[in-house]
């Protein structure tokens, strides 16, 4: 499940993952914004939120969402979380991309969020 992120500055889109991440939570959050950021002529600038409240990625949501990502231009795209694997996929992912997208440790969310608003 994904919970949006309040608060945020404009132009910027968040998810707080809770739970376990699936296809459905891909399709049905991330996907729209995304179509409605490329239909306005935008970057997207995205925060995802994979703190301790996320369990894991369910079958088949990591591909979709790296595989849905890659087609995305970003301004700048910042996932938060202290898991070492996540951050090291995404380090590895981030050439892939289009668009600046860094990693930042739970602490961190206000330096992220302040990061993919400038």
């Amino acid at each position: 499940m994904l919970e949006p992120i309040d608060d945020l500055p404009a132009g910027c889109f968040g998810l707080h993952a809770v739970g376990t991440f699936t296809v459905d939570d891909f399709t049905t959050y991330i996907e729209p914004e995304v179509d409605a950021v490329v239909e306005r002529h935008e970057k997207l600038r995205l925060v995802l939120h994979l703190g301790d409240r996320f369990e894991g990625f369910g079958d088949g949501a990591w591909g979709d969402l790296t595989d849905g990502l890659r087609h995305i231009h970003f301004h700048r795209g910042a996932v938060v979380t202290d898991d070492g694997h996540l951050s090291a996929g995404i380090n590895v992912l981030k050439w892939t991309l289009h668009g600046h997208v860094r990693t930042f440790h739970d602490r961190e969310l206000d330096t992220a969020i302040h990061w993919v608003s400038t």
